[in-house]
């Protein structure tokens, strides 16, 4: 009997030691990934499965402050999370990474703040905390993979805790679909267009593009939200020198979107915002 009761106290004991570490991040505690992505187990929910608080979350790669849908090889930017839930929760915690198409690692994470760290795991790194953090919001470096990369994938997922030291009463999120970065090829604005300049932006159903091409030709338009998913395409014809185009965007949702333009020597982007 005598063993029994201590079996079962280091049961327990063990178990609340496993959930009070789990504070310290899924790929440190667990090596596992929890991300939802593909070649996760399962995501943050697998455990923290309470639905409570209703967490919601947003993921986006930041240039100076706006989010980017495209990427240029070898550049750093700010990787963004933040969360929002109903009730109190007394904490937040969350894990990421950027994946190909092929499911390998792309690009590094790197200048974790207090409260997040790096973790390798199978060949790939992960964003996550290190500890119950306070704040719904994180932020890291994430310096993008060298040319001919392809297109980046980021997977997060997140949880609301109410810091009972156990997984149960607590609610978490993963991105149903990743965030994807399409990979700047080749060139730069500067090398297609000697001005590209949207207005009014803000704006709720016209926009006026004035651009300046450097050669003529066909130049393709694209319109992004901010997963990188396409809400609009077209094409235009330009002439060499300055011209003003337009396009009609009352159909959009209000929101930040991508604005690209692009011919075979580069890609120009621009933030547009829908009201």
């Amino acid at each position: 009997m005598k063993l029994k009761i201590v079996y079962t106290f280091l049961t327990v004991l063990g178990l609340a030691l496993f959930f009070w570490n789990n504070s310290g991040g899924p790929a440190e505690v667990q090596m596992l990934d929890r991300t939802g992505s593909p070649v996760s187990p399962g995501p943050c929910a697998f455990c923290h499965n309470a639905g409570a608080f209703s967490p919601t979350m947003t993921l986006e790669v930041l240039e100076e402050g706006l989010p980017i849908t495209a990427y240029e090889p070898g550049k750093t930017y700010k990787m963004a999370i933040n969360i929002n839930a109903t009730g109190n929760p007394v904490g937040y915690g969350f894990q990421a990474v950027a994946l190909t198409d092929a499911n390998a690692n792309a690009g590094n994470f790197s200048n974790p703040p207090a409260g997040i760290q790096v973790t390798p795991l199978n060949n790939r790194q992960y964003a996550e905390h290190s500890m119950r953090s306070s704040s719904p919001s994180f932020q890291i470096d994430w310096t993008a993979p060298p040319a001919g990369t392809g297109n980046v994938n980021f997977y997060a997922a997140v949880s609301a805790v109410n810091g009972n030291n156990a997984n149960s009463g607590d609610g978490s999120v993963f991105l149903n679909n990743p965030v994807v970065l399409e990979e700047i090829t080749v060139g730069t604005k500067e090398e297609i267009l000697e001005t590209f300049a949207i207005y009014p932006n803000p704006a709720k159903e016209l926009v006026f593009l004035d651009l300046n091409a450097k050669k003529g030709g066909l130049y393709q338009v694209r319109v992004s939200n901010m997963q990188g998913q396409l809400v609009m395409e077209t094409s235009f014809n330009l002439n060499n020198g300055f011209q003003q185009e337009q396009l009609n965007i009352g159909h959009l949702a209000s929101g930040h979107y991508s604005l690209t333009i692009s011919n075979e020597s580069g890609v120009a982007q621009q933030i547009l915002v829908k009201q």
